[in-house]
């Protein structure tokens, strides 16, 4: 029988040519799986299926099932939060007019309502599930934080009186609606909520008052 510390050489992919990259395989697998089908349907047998490999594979980098969606949402929300100043690249620590911010948080929200669907639903259904799971709670508040602190600063560029708490309200506002979209879609989403939503919440900042002024003594 390997030793403990055997194990945790293998599935660190140490000496094992590809390894990590049949485990992302897997992870992404798991995550389609959970969006297309909810959480029920993750299984090491279920995983190997869909990603065209042996069922070896699945258990041989994960233990368990419990295992396997543990790392599935921490190898999402870690993606994620990679990603995200590059998805706010054109806002952060800018002052913008209301209707650029409109602009770009538009299109910011749209795909995850259209082409990135998929990863929309596999995040909260994931984020659900670690509300029974109190071991997922580090990972999750990680994902939250990084929002926080990236709006936080859209919002003190924007002239916010408090902008972590307008960062805290602005991010439930978007869960809300991208949830609400999820469940009951509605085909003009666009014109309808996302831009009416964007623009009601910016027209509180002085936002347009500091960029008029910066125009006028530039």
């Amino acid at each position: 029988m390997a030793t403990d510390q055997a194990q945790a050489t293998r599935r660190s992919g140490a000496g094992r040519t590809g390894g990590n990259d049949r485990r992302t395989l897997l992870l992404q697998t798991a995550l389609r799986l959970i969006a297309e089908d909810g959480i029920d349907a993750v299984s090491h047998r279920a995983v190997a299926d869909a990603a065209g490999v042996s069922l070896g594979s699945t258990t041989y980098w994960f233990e368990s099932r419990q295992h396997m969606l543990i790392a599935s949402l921490e190898y999402f929300i870690r993606l994620e939060i990679e990603g995200l100043n590059e998805r706010l690249s054109g806002i952060l620590g800018k002052k913008l007019s209301r209707r650029r911010l409109v602009d770009e948080f538009t299109a910011l929200l749209l795909p995850q309502l259209e082409d990135e669907r998929w990863r929309t639903v596999a995040m909260y259904t994931m984020m659900l599930e670690a509300s029974r799971q109190p071991e997922l709670e580090d990972v999750c508040r990680e994902w939250t934080a990084a929002w926080d602190a990236a709006l936080a600063d859209v919002f003190a560029s924007a002239g916010a009186p408090e902008p972590e708490l307008e960062a805290q309200m602005f991010l439930a506002m978007l869960d809300g609606l991208l949830l609400g979209q999820l469940s009951a879609p509605d085909p003009d989403v666009e014109e309808k909520l996302i831009r009416p939503a964007l623009e009601t919440w910016f027209s509180r900042l002085p936002v347009e008052g500091r960029v008029n002024r910066e125009r006028s003594t530039s």
